[in-house]
């Protein structure tokens, strides 16, 4: 199921290359999921659609991603040899399974780097957007099925946590935390994450009173504060319309936590190594099948999807985000970046990927021997 998901979600991103390319005219020689060898594939019109042998994304090859990429091709059709690709991209995408000579036949104005800048960008930002509509689509049949909403009022206190230290008790109704103002639970969550260690006033109902007590956080494995409280759930069956309007506030939550996530890693609140460290494939199947079990797998399958196009616009290359910047950068210097460039800045962008799948793995592995399957 993780892996159906997973592809589904590269299915989307290159469809949205795809389909924009399509309509403004780039030609586009190959639709892959997965990389390297094809094990089926198959022409329709001048494109080649397939599956690959390694299913760790997929791509969409158009024709002449860089000026000296189509010229080296042309001459490679006039020598009547294949060119092998030299550049990263062509490196992970392999050779192309349109014959030189056809490609070198290709119009001028079907080629990716004679088009405006602001074409280039659109096709390039175009996977990213889908995932974003995906994650909302996802995020619009979890409403439509109903779903649970913790409420600011306390269902359990832990025996011996810093809220039974404080005095909380079930049916307390949390008004503020270390004067933020409890406006959700995701408002009183994260003032408990930011005040690990520290003693801050808690103003909550009772019976009709209100009360401030004081509490003193504790501190959790990863460092974030933790108080010992779970909320009270209501359910929630929205209709048709509402489900809209849910979609759209879930989906941008998503990207205020994820946002948040790669933050608190950069500035070190949260750990990049370790049980409660970045997560790779094999954290992402455990996830997934507690998600099935739990019914919240579109829900997981949102957050993938908006991590993804989040990633996916980071300013390096391959990935999207360098391709844009690059292509900002040839707009106001008014000429090409050249393909060597290109196959240097890439080199460091694989580097740090294959880097952090490598730390990503690690953690994943570190929790199935230590029994911490979840992230």
């Amino acid at each position: 199921m993780a892996a159906l998901g997973l592809g589904f979600l590269v299915l989307v991103h290159e469809f949205g290359h795809y389909v924009t390319a399509k309509i403004l005219g780039i030609r586009v020689e190959e639709f892959s999921i997965g990389f390297g060898r094809y094990l089926v594939k198959r022409r329709w019109g001048d494109t080649v659609y397939g599956i690959s042998a390694l299913p760790l994304g997929g791509y969409v090859r158009v024709t002449g991603m860089h000026r000296e990429e189509f010229e080296a091709r042309v001459k490679a059709a006039e020598e009547e040899r294949s060119w092998t690709g030299k550049d990263m991209e062509s490196r992970m995408t392999g050779q192309s399974a349109i014959s030189d000579e056809e490609v070198a036949r290709t119009p001028l104005e079907r080629r990716y780097y004679a088009r405006p800048v602001w074409q280039r960008i659109a096709f390039i930002i175009s996977g990213v957007s889908m995932n974003v509509v995906a994650a909302f689509v996802f995020m619009f049949f979890v409403g439509l099925q109903g779903y649970s909403t913790p409420t600011t009022v306390v269902q359990q206190v832990s025996p011996g946590s810093a809220a039974a230290g404080a005095g909380m008790a079930t049916g307390d109704k949390v008004v503020s935390l270390a004067g933020q103002p409890a406006k959700d639970w995701a408002t009183v969550q994260q003032a408990i994450r930011d005040n690990p260690g520290a003693t801050v006033p808690v103003v909550i109902e009772r019976a009709g009173k209100t009360l401030q007590l004081q509490a003193t956080i504790g501190r959790r494995a990863d460092g974030t504060g933790l108080l010992g409280v779970s909320p009270q759930v209501r359910e929630v069956q929205p209709g048709f319309v509402e489900s809209f309007s849910f979609a759209g506030t879930q989906t941008a939550r998503l990207f205020t936590l994820t946002f948040r996530g790669i933050g608190d890693m950069v500035s070190g609140k949260a750990p990049v190594t370790g049980s409660q460290g970045l997560s790779g494939p094999i954290g992402i199947v455990t996830i997934s099948s507690e998600a099935v079990r739990g019914g919240f797998f579109l829900s997981l399958l949102a957050f993938i999807s908006v991590q993804l196009a989040i990633i996916n616009m980071l300013p390096l290359l391959p990935l999207d985000g360098g391709h844009v910047l690059f292509g900002i950068i040839e707009k106001i210097s008014g000429r090409s970046v050249s393909l060597r460039t290109f196959e240097r800045v890439s080199v460091v962008g694989v580097s740090l990927f294959l880097l952090l799948a490598i730390v990503a793995t690690s953690n994943d592995i570190g929790r199935l021997f230590s029994g911490q399957t979840g992230l």
